[in-house]
């Protein structure tokens, strides 16, 4: 997580800060096993008269995550934490603020908004609650379901109304958003498989689809927006680096799963005329270059390996 503040063209600092929360880190067995796995309900404590009586429940790997961005060591720069931080911005009545972030970060990013906006949190908030700025958004992408019914209705009463601009943003052919609703969960294999690939149930990719499936099933999670905001086209599978190696039903499927994850995101921001209506993004707005998952079946194959393994 970082905090970015907006300049001009002559980098002088305007009134616009940014809380930006990273995506899920592939190296990291927190990252991996808890924050993006670890679905059993924890009750939402962040508001007065919450605790064990609440209602409101949130995914305990989000739960989890939330509290490492709220009161690590590791999050506190130069001494303060994020609370602090936003808390110490002066003249807030003429800032704007924006939560953003990515997967795993487009879970946490209204977790960390909520927590620190509410005015009934049970954090103090009297120095970053909702009431203190000028404007506060939200733009949340291709994130899974991280609460029930309750967490969301209260979400939404405290930032409805045009209390604030809370944006939801997920492909229609990306997995992850279909994550942690048991509906959506079985909409990624009924009637067909979202790729259209023949993946069996036996195999890695099938074992892991059936038990994801499987936990969800046991579980209320709602989404934040029901409508998918763009339906990205199929990437076609080729073999740019001449590996050799054949594609398979399951390699075919990780591979177009980081390709709908990532890949179709910047592609829709890049210059997609439904985001910019002149077919073109803002001035100045580069986005990095990602490699295509769906030109190397050697490392998805590998993937397919390891998951066989896990």
């Amino acid at each position: 997580m970082f905090v970015a503040q907006q300049l001009d063209a002559s980098n002088n600092p305007l009134p616009v800060y940014v809380v930006a929360t990273a995506g899920t880190n592939s190296e990291s067995l927190f990252d991996l096993v808890i924050e993006d796995l670890d679905i059993n309900p924890t009750d939402w404590k962040l508001k007065q008269g919450g605790g064990n009586s609440s209602p409101m429940q949130v995914t305990k790997g989000d739960w989890e995550g939330l509290m490492r961005l709220l009161f690590s060591i590791n999050m506190q720069w130069p001494l303060n934490d994020i609370r602090t931080f936003l808390g110490n911005i002066p003249n807030k009545q003429a800032v704007t603020l924006w939560f953003t972030g990515h997967s795993l970060g487009g879970a946490l990013a209204p977790m960390l908004m909520l927590a620190l906006m509410d005015p009934d949190s049970a954090l103090n908030t009297q120095d970053t609650n909702l009431s203190n700025w000028q404007h506060v958004n939200l733009l949340a992408t291709a994130g899974p379901s991280i609460g029930n019914q309750a967490f969301l209705d209260h979400f939404k009463s405290v930032f409805g109304a045009g209390k604030a601009n809370a944006t939801f943003i997920w492909n229609a052919k990306d997995v992850v958003p279909h994550a942690w609703n048991a509906g959506t969960m079985n909409a990624l294999t009924k009637p067909t498989n979202i790729y259209g690939l023949n993946v069996l149930a036996d195999d890695p990719v099938g074992k892991m689809i059936g038990a994801r499936q499987a936990s969800a099933a046991n579980q209320h999670y709602v989404q934040f927006e029901q409508t998918a905001a763009f339906d990205g086209p199929l990437a076609l599978y080729t073999d740019s680096k001449n590996t050799g190696v054949a594609w398979t039903a399951d390699s075919s499927f990780l591979a177009q799963l980081g390709y709908q994850h990532l890949n179709a995101y910047v592609s829709a921001f890049n210059g997609d005329k439904e985001w910019f209506p002149q077919g073109q993004p803002p001035a100045g707005c580069g986005w990095f270059p990602l490699g295509n998952s769906c030109d190397d079946p050697k490392s998805a194959q590998q993937l397919v390996k390891a998951l066989g393994k896990s």
